[in-house]
């Protein structure tokens, strides 16, 4: 497996992650404050995640369009 293929299969969990969570909170399974606050937190932090993935992958992307390599 090749590196542009290992970030996509990362972000693809990452985005399942992210929607897991994120139907929970919908859900209304949220126990407390405490624990809402940690929910929030998780997305925050994928969401983090899956944008330096993505930029990562655009780059690289961009690399390969004009054959640049550093």
């Amino acid at each position: 497996m090749n590196e542009i293929n290992l970030a996509q299969f990362i972000l693809d969990i990452v985005r399942k992650k992210k929607e897991q969570v994120t139907e929970l909170v919908m859900a209304g399974g949220v126990k407390d404050m405490e624990h809402y606050g940690r929910l929030m937190g998780n997305i925050d932090g994928l969401e983090y995640v899956e944008q330096e993935l993505k930029s990562l992958l655009e780059k690289q992307e961009l690399i390969d369009d004009w054959g640049y390599t550093a």
